[in-house]
């Protein structure tokens, strides 16, 4: 099994949104005919030293490292994060209204 989290901090004002946007977007029935995928879960709290700040945790179980980076790659996993903003803007953040980082790691499942 391979796992792949992807770890948001937002401003809290804007979470609730981006939250709406990961769960409208990878939905079940988006998600089921991609092969090698597993299941998805996304997690949320409030930094205990900034109530200002949420952290999402976006996890995806594969079956493989392979499918998953098939999945990179492909036109389903382009529609479904392309950004609705002007594309010759090339600074990220202002991309990304209420996100201020992300972390993306990936883990190959021992037990």
């Amino acid at each position: 099994m391979y796992i792949v989290t992807n770890t948001i901090q937002t401003e809290t004002a804007q979470s609730q949104k981006i939250i709406r946007q990961f769960t409208a977007g990878h939905t079940k029935e988006s998600m089921e005919t991609v092969e090698g995928f597993l299941n998805f879960q996304l997690m949320q709290r409030t930094l205990p030293d900034d109530p200002n700040v949420t952290e999402l945790v976006v996890l995806s179980r594969w079956t493989s490292r392979e499918h998953q980076k098939n999945w990179v790659k492909s036109q389903s996993f382009k529609q479904m994060h392309q950004r609705k903003e002007a594309k010759e803007d090339t600074e990220n953040e202002k991309n990304r209204p209420g996100i201020i980082s992300s972390t993306i790691a990936e883990y190959e499942v021992l037990t």
